[in-house]
């Protein structure tokens, strides 16, 4: 209901708020109708009138320009107490308390500074030709007044900017997920038409010469599909929640299942794993990842290669070694999955190593430390 309210108020009408038009309509119809009751009577209705009509409606532009709104009140009281008397009504004083406050709340500090000073000069000099004694009340009144427009300015301004760094984290945020769900379907998918693609050729061979034998490749390429299937629904299912949780990846728990798909597929592999159990989620996710995605390599560009993987832990660090002779195609270093794979290690504060081999091969090794970065030092939520 506030913000509906504060939304109303802030609402442009012919380009001026309609707070202010409200403001000095609701003054401007107070002062008429003080003037022409003649209560307080401050002399003649030919100079009160118009002296009044000049201070309120110039509030309309209190935030806009506040200069016109400090030489409208400045004029017209001047006007008032060289030809009958100061001002002394209330509604007078609001407009001018007004018009000092939008000055300081809306002017940069010099601009703000002179307006104040034009105003409570312009204030003493009239209570002088009145022969009044409120100086100290008017200099402590406006003072103060100044101070708390300057006030609130600070306070708009450190709102502003504090709305400002949260706009620019949550977009920060959506660009990293973005990212980090792009790199994950680059890894699904990438692995399981690697493996459906061989599988479809050797199911293919076997059919011309023993069709028996073509059921174990489309049940591996159905079993492939099926599990691909699950985890791009997983990342749908991501992209279409509002849940604050981030969706737990699998880990190198299973990657026993990954070296039978690429053995399946063709792979000659040597594998070394070690006890992964109680690593931290950011750093088996990305370990998972990042062995599927060279296994995948494998895959596709060392077909008929033996290869030798090495997943390995010590103190300090998690170590993966994925290392192939030469096959069927030369791997490449410059695809989007040698880029994922960087981006994965370096989130957890890793390298990782990925260089041809002097036989024709290639050698691809990740080093994770076992304490990554925390989120505050941009590491990446799995």
């Amino acid at each position: 209901m506030l913000a509906r309210i504060v939304r109303w108020w802030a609402r442009p009408v012919a380009a001026i708020p309609l707070g202010d038009l409200v403001t000095a309509g609701t003054l401007f119809a107070i002062a008429v109708a003080s003037v022409l009751t003649g209560n307080p009577n401050e002399g003649p209705i030919l100079v009160t009138l118009p002296a009044a009509v000049v201070m309120t409606v110039g509030l309309v532009w209190r935030a806009r320009q506040p200069a016109i709104t400090i030489g409208a009140v400045v004029v017209a009281s001047a006007f008032q107490t060289v030809l009958s008397e100061v001002p002394g009504s209330l509604w007078s004083l609001v407009v001018l308390v007004i018009a000092m406050y939008s000055c300081a709340a809306h002017y940069r500090e010099g601009a703000a500074a002179i307006c104040g000073v034009v105003l409570v000069g312009a204030l003493l000099i009239e209570e002088r030709i009145g022969n009044g004694v409120d100086y100290l009340f008017i200099a402590l009144l406006f003072g103060g007044t100044w101070l708390l427009g300057r006030a609130s300015r600070l306070w708009r301004t450190r709102v502003r900017h504090v709305e400002q760094q949260q706009e620019q984290l949550a977009r920060l945020a959506v660009a990293e997920e973005r990212v980090r769900i792009a790199r994950d379907l680059h890894d699904i998918v990438a692995h399981s038409l690697s493996v459906i693609t061989v599988q479809a050729d050797a199911a293919e061979a076997a059919l011309d010469h023993d069709p028996e034998r073509a059921r174990e490749p489309l049940a591996a390429i159905t079993a492939t599909a099926r599990a691909s299937i699950g985890e791009i629904r997983d990342v749908v299912q991501v992209l279409r929640s509002n849940e604050v949780e981030p969706r737990r990846s699998p880990g190198l728990a299973a990657a026993p299942e990954r070296i039978a798909d690429a053995r399946q597929a063709g792979a000659e592999l040597e594998v070394s794993l070690a006890d992964t159990r109680g690593l931290p989620m950011v750093v088996d996710v990305a370990g998972y990842r990042i062995l599927q995605e060279a296994l995948t390599n494998v895959v596709r560009h060392a077909r008929g290669a033996s290869a030798r993987v090495v997943v390995a832990r010590d103190a300090d660090a998690l170590t993966i070694e994925v290392a192939n002779g030469p096959g069927a195609s030369s791997q490449r270093g410059g695809g989007m999955g040698l880029l994922g794979m960087r981006e994965r290690a370096a989130a957890v504060g890793g390298s990782l190593l990925a260089e041809p081999r002097p036989d024709g091969g290639f050698r691809l090794l990740a080093r994770l430390p076992l304490h990554p970065p925390s989120p505050a030092s941009g590491q990446e939520s799995p």
